[in-house]
């Protein structure tokens, strides 16, 4: 089973603090500032210049995830806008961070916004794949507004079920040690 945790950041980060960052990434987005050759709406900016609470936290998440405080080679982070406006292939997203074999990565998704139509949120946040996206034993974690989930950078995933036209926001990010 892979281990992921959740940790609230709520009280540090509030609804006000979310919507805020939901409005600068769309405003990166339709300004064209994301990758065409990734998923759509993925910006192609590190957003922990802009949201230092949120870097913070993410860093924080890390070290109690690991359970000590490493020495840090690499972070960087991303948005993520989708909606089913804007549906992908889910098939053709699944990834894993962990490409430098000289490191170890942590990874990380910070649940930012949700629509209020979403009803599914089991299947709203993370799938999660224990061998490969073909293998066995493939699983959702659920949304969590507010939370980051924290896993091994190897881990293969993709984003939860898509189901509003509104847009869901996300922050992805990746600690190397």
């Amino acid at each position: 089973m892979i281990e992921y945790e959740f940790y609230d950041w709520n009280n540090l980060i509030t609804d006000n603090d979310r919507q805020t960052m939901c409005r600068e990434v769309s405003t990166g987005i339709d300004a064209g500032k994301f990758w065409t050759n990734s998923p759509k709406y993925q910006t192609d900016w590190n957003v922990f210049q802009d949201f230092t609470d949120l870097k913070m936290s993410f860093l924080w998440s890390c070290f109690r995830y690991l359970g000590r405080e490493v020495q840090i080679k690499n972070v960087q982070s991303w948005s993520f806008r989708t909606s089913l406006k804007h549906a992908e292939d889910r098939d053709k997203l699944w990834h894993h961070h962990n490409h430098n074999t000289e490191t170890k990565t942590v990874s990380g998704v910070y649940y930012m916004h949700l629509p209020d139509d979403v009803k599914d949120l089991e299947k709203a946040g993370t799938e999660l794949a224990p061998v490969s996206p073909e293998g066995e034993g493939n699983f959702f974690v659920p949304w969590k507004t507010g939370h980051w989930m924290i896993y091994p950078g190897s881990v293969w995933h993709r984003p939860g079920v898509v189901q509003s036209q509104q847009d869901r926001f996300i922050v992805a990010a990746d600690m190397e040690f």
